[in-house]
């Protein structure tokens, strides 16, 4: 049986200003008997902090993890929609360029923004939609290009799959 690792202070979060209460739902999470009870609590981490980037990212990996791939994508959705008010800019990553913010912070609700185009374009890579997941990673790209966040990977997986088809 694999061991259950908590999480610490010091590494896991996303942000360094998650509450101690939203880390202690999230903990519980980890330690959760079944998948349904693990859902529930990140279902309320969410609903109780939808400010918080951990309780979006949690919840999107558990549904990726799970193989549940729409509802991950429903949930990244719902993050992109949350960083992006908070943010202030356009929900919508195509409208997006270089100067709609100031995508080089480190934390907070553009980073959350940032990381979740990345999930959306490795959740539908993994959906199979390799045109839409191309699309969502070179905007990633165009908003991070340094790659900090990690999508140029994913693209060059996205664009093999473009080659192989041509």
């Amino acid at each position: 049986m694999a061991e259950v690792l908590l999480f610490a202070p010091e590494r896991a979060f996303f942000s360094d200003g998650t509450p101690q209460k939203l880390r202690d739902l999230l903990n519980l999470a980890l330690c959760a008997a079944t998948p349904d009870g693990v859902e529930s609590l990140l279902l309320e981490a969410r609903r109780r902090w939808p400010q918080e980037p951990d309780a979006h990212i949690g919840l999107y990996k558990f549904y990726f993890v799970s193989r549940r791939y729409a509802e991950a994508e429903a949930a990244v959705w719902l993050a992109l929609r949350e960083a992006a008010q908070a943010a202030g800019f356009d929900r919508n990553y195509r409208r997006l360029h270089a100067a709609s913010a100031d995508w080089a912070q480190r934390r907070g609700a553009v980073r959350l923004y940032l990381f979740s185009l990345k999930a959306l374009g490795v959740i539908r890579l993994r959906r199979g939609r390799v045109a839409q997941a191309q699309s969502v990673l070179e905007k990633l790209l165009e908003l991070d290009p340094v790659d900090e966040i990690g999508g140029g990977a994913f693209l060059h997986i996205a664009r093999s799959f473009s080659e192989e088809a041509a």
